[in-house]
């Protein structure tokens, strides 16, 4: 019995969010392709850097459009926080 061992393919991207407790926000800035070649967690530090976003989400295929995904892992960045304290006047 020998059973060819099946390869799955799988494909990866990126988004970073935009997050503000204080005002309810919780938004998607951009989407990102990674590089399988390289560090994950080099270019996912990169995206967050770019988009100065606190919270940057990788998610996984099977399929190269990328249509069927879940949740592969999630970054945090307390250095990209936002600042603000809920005040109106803040910049």
């Amino acid at each position: 019995m020998n059973k060819k061992r099946e390869l799955t393919m799988k494909f990866y991207f990126a988004v970073t969010y935009e997050v503000c407790e204080h005002n309810d926000l919780y938004l998607d800035m951009n989407e990102y392709t990674i590089d399988s070649a390289k560090d994950l967690d080099t270019q996912i530090k990169e995206f967050a850097k770019i988009d100065v976003a606190p919270v940057v989400k990788v998610y996984e295929s099977n399929t190269s459009d990328c249509k069927d995904f879940s949740l592969y892992k999630e970054y945090n960045f307390k250095e990209f926080e936002c600042g603000c304290d809920g005040r109106e006047d803040y910049i």
